[in-house]
């Protein structure tokens, strides 16, 4: 059984950008942009299907305590290995975390930004 990343922004999960569902082995990379956010990159779809040429990829920006970062790329990374389904990240809607230091998270797709670190 596959992985599946869960992230959901505290919008009510019912509108575009307010959740995504990835496949873990999806998962591109992970870059720290502060000391309290990373960017979580993700493979696009589309790009797979062959129907959005300029499209390079989906994203997911979390916050975090100060200094975190290694914890949560841990979680991320540990979680995606040892636990098939689906895999909570970030619920910001119901408080469930897979880091306790998490405190935010922000979606966005090719369509929205296709250069996230600008």
């Amino acid at each position: 059984m596959k992985s599946y990343l869960y992230f959901a922004t505290g919008g009510g999960a019912d509108a575009a950008a307010d959740n995504m569902v990835v496949p873990a082995d999806k998962l591109m990379s992970i870059n720290a942009t502060s000391a309290t956010t990373c960017n979580i990159y993700f493979e696009n779809p589309r790009i797979l299907e062959d129907t959005a040429g300029d499209s390079t990829k989906n994203y997911v920006e979390l916050t975090y305590a100060a200094g975190a970062f290694k914890n949560v790329v841990n979680a991320i990374i540990t979680a995606t290995y040892d636990l098939p389904g689906l895999i909570v990240v970030a619920d910001v809607d119901n408080g469930v975390f897979i880091d306790s230091s998490i405190t935010a998270v922000i979606v966005s797709t090719a369509d929205s930004n296709t250069n996230p670190d600008d």
